[in-house]
């Protein structure tokens, strides 16, 4: 017996009818990440491109911090680095006031946005000391890079900043080297 169910397109909002089999619906979906639909549906999904030259063991390379007012938080999506000298990341929750570095403006991913993230960036840049004001609170991610290589620190949307929360990635281990790499996040309502 076939089944029929009646529904709204999406796409068309026309009221549409499909026939199923076997009591079943044949239907077909597609699935990316949350910051795809974040960057198409709400147009807040940034990237920090940073480059810290002359990283000494022990700096702070980049920055950010959630500058929002309007409830909303950052979640994180991806974090990279890649490094000249065969080195340690170290990814910290931080507080104090972020000095020494470069700001950064983050670019919005949705290219035909005009939207402004309310964040906070600073890279290394050429400070000859990285980053500095910044206190370590609690050790969120550590990952080992190979000379001349990229890595990234597995954080998938789970890393969230709230209002005023922050946070720095530390050149930990190796000597003077340059860092850079991207971090990519968006902004969601916080629960």
């Amino acid at each position: 017996m076939a089944t029929e169910i009646q529904y709204t397109n999406d796409v068309t909002g026309a009221l549409e009818r499909m026939q199923g089999s076997n009591g079943r619906a044949n239907v077909s979906s597609r699935s990316d990440t949350r910051a795809y639909y974040n960057s198409r549906d709400e147009k807040q999904t940034y990237s920090i491109a940073y480059d810290f030259q002359s990283a000494a063991a022990g700096e702070y390379g980049v920055y950010l911090r959630n500058d929002s007012t309007t409830n909303q938080d950052i979640v994180v999506s991806a974090i990279t680095a890649s490094t000249v000298q065969a080195s340690r990341i170290k990814l910290w929750s931080v507080t104090g006031t972020a000095a020494g570095g470069t700001s950064l403006t983050p670019s919005n991913l949705n290219l035909a946005s005009g939207n402004t993230a309310t964040a906070t960036a600073m890279e290394g840049g050429s400070a000859a000391t990285g980053i500095t004001g910044l206190t370590a609170g609690s050790l969120l991610a550590f990952g080992y890079v190979a000379a001349t290589t990229q890595g990234s620190l597995d954080v998938k949307d789970t890393l969230r900043l709230g209002p005023n929360d922050a946070i720095a990635l530390e050149y930990d281990e190796g000597t003077d080297g340059d860092m850079s790499g991207t971090i990519l996040f968006y902004f969601e309502t916080a629960q």
